[in-house]
């Protein structure tokens, strides 16, 4: 059911028992949140594709641009936004903190003036190329309760893998990344053998426990490769692995067949042994955006039921 170390593209890793797909921006990890005291400045947006997502505040000097490589807080996909706009510093005072621009195309707005450099209030809102942010602070009951929003929204309550939305956010940043260095990336799909079966015979609690399952043992997998699983809907799901080649990918998709077919899952006092059929593409041989990858794979989903199901077809 795993992978040897040596074949994965990355160091294997353990996978959290509660991973973090949120959308809070952390520049640091958040256990280090804790020396910043009740109040967390933060950045919200309030506009824009990145809309309801925060960034957190917890150094003293962050860059926020459109390029991961050359800022620390990255909003992704707004093209008006310069790979490094401004910059946000903390003054002299503990909740005292100061924006200034970094010479961007497009300008650094907070309220309706154009700046070079402003101390922020509590509430002020920035105009930074199309996206609108709010500039607040959080205190502890505050950022628990947008711990738990982040989770409602963005997790699986069935799988416990990310949702769609954010899979395709983050398949997005991947296949860019993926474009810039020329590296190859992969793009699964994939679809449970016998669902309706099971359905039928045992009832959905165990369809749906017999998902659950599944969906964990491709998630684990899949995350020990450097990559990320979503459900795709239903008892379909789908993933992406940066820098996998064909070769280890037909190694890591035969991997997770296996994770499927040679265990039997144990739901409701109930044993059932669905199998799953898995297609892939692999960047660019087969596409060089998300949705030429997306139908790639799913193509070749078909050839994998085609020929019988329980198998991996590119």
């Amino acid at each position: 059911m795993q992978l040897a170390p040596a074949s994965l593209p990355h160091p294997a890793m353990t996978v959290p028992d509660n991973p973090d797909y949120s959308r809070t921006v952390y520049n640091v990890a958040p256990a280090r949140l804790e020396g910043q005291g009740r109040r967390l400045p933060v950045l919200v947006v309030l506009r824009g594709n990145q809309v309801g997502r925060r960034y957190l505040l917890n150094e003293n000097v962050l860059v926020l641009g459109r390029r991961a490589d050359r800022s620390q807080l990255v909003v992704a996909g707004d093209a008006l936004i310069s790979s490094q706009h401004c910059r946000f510093e903390r003054a002299a005072g503990a909740d005292q903190w100061r924006v200034v621009d970094l010479q961007s195309t497009n300008g650094t707005v907070v309220g309706v003036d154009r700046v070079t450099t402003r101390m922020l209030q509590d509430g002020d809102r920035l105009l930074i190329g199309e996206t609108v942010m709010k500039f607040t602070f959080h205190d502890e009951l505050e950022e628990e309760f947008h711990r738990q929003v982040d989770h409602l929204m963005n997790v699986d309550d069935l799988t416990g893998l990310p949702v769609q939305r954010v899979f395709q956010a983050k398949l997005h940043d991947a296949l860019l990344a993926a474009r810039r260095h020329g590296d190859p990336m992969t793009v699964f799909m994939m679809d449970m053998d016998g669902l309706k079966k099971i359905n039928d015979a045992f009832g959905h609690l165990v369809g749906a426990a017999s998902i659950a399952t599944v969906g964990k043992r491709l998630g684990a997998l899949i995350a020990r490769a450097g990559g990320m699983a979503s459900r795709f809907g239903g008892d379909e799901f789908s993933a992406f692995v940066p820098r996998a080649d064909r070769a280890l990918t037909q190694e890591l998709g035969e991997a997770m067949r296996r994770a499927v077919a040679d265990e039997p899952i144990l739901a409701c006092d109930i044993t059932v042994a669905p199998t799953i059929s898995i297609g892939f593409a692999v960047h660019p041989d087969d596409g060089v955006n998300v949705e030429q990858l997306t139908r790639a794979a799913d193509e070749a989903l078909y050839r994998a039921k085609a020929a019988g199901r329980n198998c991996v077809r590119a």
